[in-house]
């Protein structure tokens, strides 16, 4: 008699194998989206708590007249000359690191003009095309895109 496996066994075996990989890798893939998405929400949370060490360094507002710095254009275009506060530096970091999360992401970002620059709202999309939001309130939500509006999350 002889021992050892058929062609057949063998086949079988590996398209089983074959089955199971594709399966993990699936799994693997929807866990490395979450965990992108989840770095973006934790990156936005992070705009939220430099927007307050703006806020601090700028004589209490997002945005006033001259002399002082708008939130939004220091989110847009970081530098010295935009910030207040030395944020410049991190924000250019969570920008790149929010965009390596999500190449598609826009982070966009106002300030009420209609509050002398009391609220602000900070915007970025997930992989899912959905936006996530933070603003002057504390609040963080997931919004339709556009809808970071009058300084807050939802424009209301």
């Amino acid at each position: 008699m002889n021992k050892g496996f058929t062609l057949i066994e063998l086949l079988v075996v590996i398209a089983i194998i074959g089955i199971l990989a594709a399966l993990v890798l699936v799994a693997l893939g929807n866990a490395r989206d979450k965990a992108n998405d989840a770095r973006i929400k934790a990156n936005i949370g992070q705009f939220r708590t430099l927007a307050e060490v703006f806020y601090d360094s700028n004589g209490a507002s997002y945005a006033a007249a001259a002399p002082k710095k708008n939130l939004a254009t220091c989110i847009t275009t970081p530098s010295t000359a935009n910030c207040a506060g030395g944020i410049e530096n991190s924000v250019t970091t969570l920008k790149a690191d929010t965009l390596s999360a999500n190449s598609l992401s826009a982070i966009t970002s106002t300030v009420d003009s209609a509050t002398a620059g009391q609220a602000f709202c900070i915007m970025a999309t997930l992989l899912d095309t959905s936006e996530v939001c933070v603003d002057s309130t504390g609040a963080t939500k997931s919004a339709a895109a556009g809808t970071c509006a009058a300084g807050l999350c939802g424009g209301t």
